[in-house]
C-alpha cells in the first residue's frame, strides 16, 4: 500500500514540477479551460490504455497522480483569472458590439495629471508634440444576442471630467458601471499628451497591462492585475508600479522607484544618471537587471532569492553578505560618487542577475 501511495505522490510532484516548467513559458491566460480538457482527457485516455496492456500494475495511481500536478501547476502558473473569463463569458453570451470614443482638447499648461479607472483591458500612456491632449477608447461588449450585446454597448456610462487647477491639466476617466456588469465590457484605453509638460498618472485596471512610452514625469502611479507594466524611455520623480500575473520590463529612471509583480519576472534597464531607490520585487520569477558601467555611478545591493542564484557582474564591489541566495554589496567608494544607486531586489523560484 505504502509503495502506490508513494508512486501517486512522486508522480503529483513530478507533475507540478513539469507543469510549472512548460506553462510558465506559455501565454496560456485565455484558454485555460481548453487546457484542463486536453489534459484530463489524456489522463483518461493514457490510463486505459496501460492499464489495458499491462492490468497488474498500478498506471491509474501513476497516471492520476501526475495529471493532477500539471493541472495543479496550471492553476498555479495562470493565476486563477480563467475563473472569471469563463464565468463571465458564459453569462454574458457568444456575441459582440463594438465602439470607439475619443477625447480631445487643448493642453497648454506646464503640468498634466491623467487618472484612469480601468477594466478589462490595457491602458496605453505616450506623449506627442502637441499643445493638446487625446483620450481613446476601443469598447467591446458581449450579449446573448446582436441586439443584446448592441444594448449593453449602449447602457455603458463613460465619465470623463477635464479641468484646470493651479496650473495644472486634470483629465479624469471612469466608468458609471455595477461591479456585477464589468464581465460584459472589456475597454481599451489609449491616451497622448503633451510631451512639454510634466505628466502625474494614476493608472487602475484589470486583466490588462499598463504601457508607459515616453514620458517625462512627477508621480506615476500604477496598479493592474492578468498584465504586464512595459516602460520606454521613462522618467520621474516616482514611479511606483504593481501588477499580479504579468511582467515588469522596459527602461527607465526615478530617484524613487517601486515596482512589484507576482507570477512574472522583471527585466529592467535602469538609466543611472541620478542618484535613486529601486526596490523591486517579483515571485515566480526572474530579476534582470541592467545598470549604467560609467565610473562616476556607485552601487549598494540587496538582493535575495530562495530557489536560484544571484549573480553581479560589476567592479569594484566590497561584500558584507556573500551567499548564493543573499549578497549584499556597495562600489568600494560608493560614498564619493557622483551617482548613488540603491537596489533592493527579491524573488522567489527565480534567479537574480545584476549587470553592466
Amino acid at each position: 500500500m505504502r509503495r502506490k501511495e508513494g508512486l501517486g505522490l512522486g508522480s503529483f510532484l513530478l507533475g507540478i514540477g513539469v507543469g510549472w516548467l512548460v506553462f510558465s513559458n506559455l501565454d496560456i491566460s485565455v484558454n485555460v479551460f481548453a487546457w484542463l480538457l486536453i489534459l484530463a482527457g489524456a489522463g483518461v485516455a493514457v490510463s486505459s490504455l496501460l492499464s489495458w496492456g499491462r492490468p497488474g500494475w498500478n498506471i491509474g495511481g501513476i497516471v492520476s497522480g501526475l495529471m493532477g500536478g500539471l493541472i495543479v501547476s496550471l492553476f498555479l502558473t495562470s493565476g486563477f483569472g480563467f475563473i472569471t473569463d469563463i464565468s463571465s463569458g458564459v453569462a454574458s453570451g457568444p456575441y459582440r458590439a463594438e465602439d470607439t470614443k475619443s477625447f480631445t482638447g487643448t493642453a497648454a499648461e506646464d503640468r498634466i495629471y491623467l487618472e484612469v479607472d480601468n477594466f478589462n483591458g490595457p491602458i496605453k500612456v505616450s506623449t506627442w508634440a502637441k499643445a493638446e491632449f487625446g483620450v481613446n477608447l476601443r469598447i467591446r461588449a458581449k450579449g446573448t444576442s446582436r441586439k443584446n450585446a448592441e444594448e449593453n454597448l449602449d447602457k455603458l456610462k463613460i465619465n470623463f471630467d477635464e479641468s484646470a487647477v493651479q496650473g495644472q491639466k486634470r483629465l479624469i476617466l471612469g466608468y458609471d458601471v455595477p461591479l456585477t456588469d464589468r464581465s460584459k465590457y472589456s475597454i481599451e484605453v489609449e491616451a497622448f499628451l503633451p510631451a512639454q509638460a510634466e505628466v502625474d498618472l494614476d493608472l487602475q485596471s484589470s486583466n490588462g497591462g499598463i504601457q508607459l512610452s515616453d514620458i517625462d514625469g512627477g508621480h506615476l502611479k500604477m496598479r493592474t492585475s492578468n498584465g504586464e507594466l512595459a516602460f520606454d524611455d521613462v522618467f520621474a520623480e516616482i514611479i511606483d508600479g504593481e501588477t499580479s500575473n504579468g511582467r515588469v520590463h522596459g527602461d527607465l529612471e526615478a530617484p524613487d522607484t517601486s515596482l512589484s509583480t507576482s507570477n512574472g519576472e522583471i527585466d529592467l534597464a535602469i538609466h543611472c544618471t541620478v542618484t535613486g531607490e529601486y526596490d523591486l520585487s517579483a515571485s515566480n520569477g526572474a530579476v534582470d537587471i541592467t545598470v549604467s558601467s560609467s565610473p562616476e555611478v556607485g552601487y549598494d545591493l540587496v538582493l535575495s532569492t530562495s530557489n536560484a542564484n544571484i549573480e553581479i557582474d560589476l567592479p569594484d564591489l566590497d561584500y558584507s553578505q556573500n551567499q548564493r541566495t543573499r549578497k549584499e554589496a556597495r562600489t568600494s567608494d560608493f560614498e564619493s560618487k557622483a551617482v548613488k544607486v540603491t537596489i533592493v531586489a527579491g524573488t522567489s523560484n527565480g534567479a537574480v542577475d545584476i549587470d553592466a
